[in-house]
């Protein structure tokens, strides 16, 4: 996980087509080079602990016990109403570890990182755009959870995962814009190829920071409209309608219309009737999440 706090000397995006400039951070990105400024340390002792298969929930746990504020958060999520409907309390960093398992762990890590990142001084200007952007995604996520537990699509923390982690690409192409000096702009064309690129560099940064293979192909893929009905592509098929529920959150008008217009739905085997009900059980859902990741 290279992540250099350096200046770039390169062309601000004022100089670039929004094509060409997402032609250059996936360039970047296929060398290993991921920019992010003020990344704290810990994500990467805990990406590189995770990284190790001999590492047991004891050796990863005493990584994470490095930093109290993580290890918080590690605890606050094991023990969230989100993923311990038992409530069935636990204390130590190793049993929230194995709880959790590695991948929502290094989620997890990765998301405290970002939110760390985000209070820093040289992305203040930006706050709000990502504030917004960290909302989205654990909607998604807590929507994603709920389709995929219902449904047994998918598994359900995989799910989780992918859609805290799904719009990670426009967080990244939203602050390197800013550390080239510049926005990319909000006309018609350069919302198009953003919306379109996005997901691309997504793949490329959680393939880099070793997220199972699976969520990096459903992140990577969240806006293919024709995908065999495949049972690789059912965590897919999760994402995209999970994206695709968060309007009808708040218009619940917008279900039937919704519902018929995306593929991943009738994959899904899920109706307008099915998806009202869904959302119906996601509040509470939505609620621990963000008391847990978000705090």
């Amino acid at each position: 996980m290279a992540i250099p706090a350096s200046q770039n000397q390169k062309a601000p995006p004022s100089a670039l087509s929004p094509a060409e400039f997402l032609k250059e951070l996936s360039a970047e990105l296929a060398s290993g080079d991921i920019r992010l400024p003020s990344f704290p340390d810990v994500a990467q002792r805990v990406q590189r602990a995770l990284e190790d298969p001999r590492a047991t929930p004891d050796q990863v746990a005493r990584v994470i016990g490095i930093d109290a504020a993580l290890a918080v958060r590690i605890l606050r999520l094991a023990n969230s109403a989100f993923l311990n409907p038992s409530a069935t309390r636990i204390t130590e960093l190793q049993q929230a570890v194995h709880r959790l398992g590695h991948q929502l762990v290094r989620c997890t890590a990765v998301s405290f990182a970002l939110q760390q990142m985000n209070a820093g001084p040289s992305v203040a200007v930006l706050r709000p755009q990502l504030h917004e952007l960290w909302r989205q995604g654990t909607l998604v996520a807590s929507i994603a959870y709920v389709l995929a537990r219902e449904t047994r699509a998918a598994n359900p923390d995989e799910a989780l995962i992918a859609g805290l982690m799904h719009n990670i690409g426009s967080l990244y192409i939203t602050v390197r814009a800013h550390q080239h000096g510049g926005a990319l702009g909000a006309d018609q064309d350069a919302t198009r190829v953003l919306n379109n690129g996005h997901p691309r560099i997504a793949g490329a940064i959680l393939g880099r920071w070793k997220f199972a293979p699976s969520i990096v192909s459903a992140v990577s893929n969240q806006n293919a409209s024709n995908l065999p009905a495949t049972g690789a592509d059912r965590l897919t098929d999760v994402l995209i309608a999970a994206i695709s529920l968060v309007p009808c959150v708040f218009y619940r008008a917008l279900l039937d219309e919704t519902v018929t217009a995306i593929a991943a739905f009738q994959r899904l085997a899920l109706n307008a009737v099915d998806c009202k009900r869904l959302l119906g059980t996601t509040a509470g859902q939505i609620k621990a999440l963000h008391s847990a990741l978000v705090g």
